[in-house]
């Protein structure tokens, strides 16, 4: 399940000592060092307990900025405040607030808009920490990211892995694409601090929403208009978009991209047998996801 951090540092820093520290150092969470030298400055943070009341007075009062609302990489929608913004570090930091079912926030969105109930994974490496009020539940789950192809109605081997309370101090480590969790509200307004591991090829992966009862993947979140921009260049580039897009299908980092890239190139070809030999290339090309379209592909030819 997600990993519980035990971290036992009494100290406490400012949001400034805390971005110093993390800009200097980086936030690689592959590496249990840096793993642990994250957790323990958030935990400090998160041990000045008047620092994200100072700042919302001067949100409110108008003597700062008001930031971002929205995370880049995983949009959570209105209740997440940007403490620090993406290029400082490989990380970013938000204060996320998690109104109960007597808030009024709760009200106005109702529990799927706020993320209450939704089955999912990340596709950043998250650590948590329970910063004000007693916190969301959370049932976790684990999977196989490397075993799911995506696509919705698919089954999914859903290890269930207990419940955990993000209380005030609760240090978790949420693993990319491995840990699944179904949020639900606290009993009185929380607040929860997230450090979230940034690095180019995110964007770029899948992430999914699960039926936990039923055992399936529902939906999948990919990469945004890309897709569109790919199949675009292709269809009006010359020969640079077609090798772009050849590189994309042997090797970019999602697989989603790749099967567009090699759905862009079997449409462009310009006939039966142009198209029979897009797809045997891309069935070649090492993606168990591509591989299985193509074959499909191909029969259906």
């Amino acid at each position: 399940m997600a990993r519980m951090m035990t971290l036992r540092d009494p100290t406490s820093v400012s949001l400034a000592e805390f971005v110093d520290a993390l800009s200097s150092w980086g936030f690689d969470p592959r590496d249990e060092v840096s793993l642990s030298h994250a957790a323990n400055w958030l935990q400090r943070l998160g041990n000045d307990r008047n620092f994200l009341g100072d700042l919302l007075v001067d949100l409110i009062s108008g003597l700062a900025p008001v930031p971002d609302g929205a995370d880049a990489l995983e949009g959570v929608g209105p209740q997440s405040i940007m403490l620090v913004t993406p290029g400082q570090g490989s990380f970013f930091l938000n204060a996320r607030i998690w109104p109960s079912e007597q808030d009024a926030l709760y009200r106005a969105g109702g529990p799927e808009a706020l993320g209450y109930g939704l089955a999912h994974d990340h596709t950043a490496d998250i650590l948590a920490l329970g910063y004000f009020g007693p916190g969301y539940r959370s049932d976790e789950f684990e999977y196989d990211y490397e075993a799911v192809v995506g696509n919705a109605g698919e089954a999914v081997d859903l290890v269930p892995r207990g419940r955990l309370v993000l209380e005030p101090g609760c240090l978790v480590h949420y693993r990319a694409r491995r840990d699944v969790h179904v949020q639900h509200p606290p009993t009185s307004l929380s607040v929860a601090l997230n450090l979230v591991h940034t690095q180019a090829v995110q964007s770029w992966m899948d992430r999914y929403h699960f039926d936990i009862a039923k055992g399936i993947v529902t939906r999948l979140h990919g990469h945004g208009p890309s897709e569109s921009f790919l199949r675009i260049a292709v269809a009006l580039g010359g020969e640079e978009a077609r090798d772009l897009a050849a590189r994309f299908g042997k090797g970019h980092p999602s697989d989603r991209m790749r099967l567009v890239a090699w759905e862009a190139l079997a449409a462009q070809a310009g006939s039966a047998e142009a198209r029979d030999a897009v797809w045997r290339e891309a069935e070649g090309c090492g993606s168990r996801l591509v591989s299985a379209e193509a074959r499909m592909r191909r029969a259906g030819a």
